[in-house]
């Protein structure tokens, strides 16, 4: 069987659509994803046994199971038993599931930033007359999310990849659209290829983006 180039490139209009969904998806779980990391990383830090306990568990959890699993335990599992849930699209569970997925990952790269700023700074903050909320608000989070940008950028990238899972849920994706268009056409390798090389791209960018933010930011430091 021979590589149909033709097909190959006709495939790039096609797929190409699908990108700005894609993004669309991963932006929205990630900012969901980043304020339930940063709750955690508060809860982690908290001087409560029980909020400790609870971000422990939660951060375990996600950590250790696989992603799929998750997935299919909100979409599938979960609205056997919480009749609510059976109205949930399965974009809603997608985005919903790779929030909370990368939320645990996230919370363990804010924590590092919030280590990597000098102790120093709060102390000499409420020493002026801030209060906690006020120290960490202006000085510790801004200097903690310069810190943790890299890793932040890193999990923003397996977020969209992690948009990929989505066909196995019934959401039309730039990979389900590729398995849609390859099931017509038996041209698999061809339309594989294809969806590989626009989310290299994609991740390239994205890649770019961040190390100009990370230029950006760090002069302030």
């Amino acid at each position: 069987m021979k590589f149909d180039f033709i097909y190959f490139i006709n495939e790039f209009p096609r797929l190409i659509d699908k990108v700005p969904y894609t993004l669309f998806l991963g932006t929205i779980a990630f900012v969901i994803a980043l304020i339930i990391g940063i709750l955690l990383a508060a809860a982690k830090s908290s001087k409560n046994f029980l909020l400790r306990f609870i971000s422990r568990l939660y951060v375990s959890y996600f950590r250790s199971t696989p992603y799929i699993t998750q997935l299919f335990i909100l979409y599938f599992g979960l609205p056997q038993v919480i009749y609510s849930m059976r109205a949930m699209t399965a974009e809603t569970a997608l985005i919903l599931s790779i929030s909370m997925n990368s939320s645990a990952f996230i919370s363990e790269t804010i924590r590092g930033g919030l280590l990597s700023v000098n102790k120093g700074q709060l102390e000499a903050a409420i020493s002026v007359g801030m209060n906690k909320l006020q120290a960490y608000a202006l000085i510790i989070f801004p200097q903690a999310f310069v810190y943790a940008l890299p890793g932040l950028g890193n999990s923003f990238i397996g977020m969209l990849k992690s948009t990929a899972m989505g066909f196995t849920i019934g959401v039309v994706e730039l990979l389900a659209k590729a398995k849609i268009g390859s099931a017509r056409s038996y041209c698999y390798l061809e339309s594989y290829m294809a969806v590989g090389v626009i989310y290299w791209i994609m991740m390239l960018l994205v890649s770019f983006l961040q190390k100009q933010l990370e230029k950006r930011v760090t002069k302030h430091l």
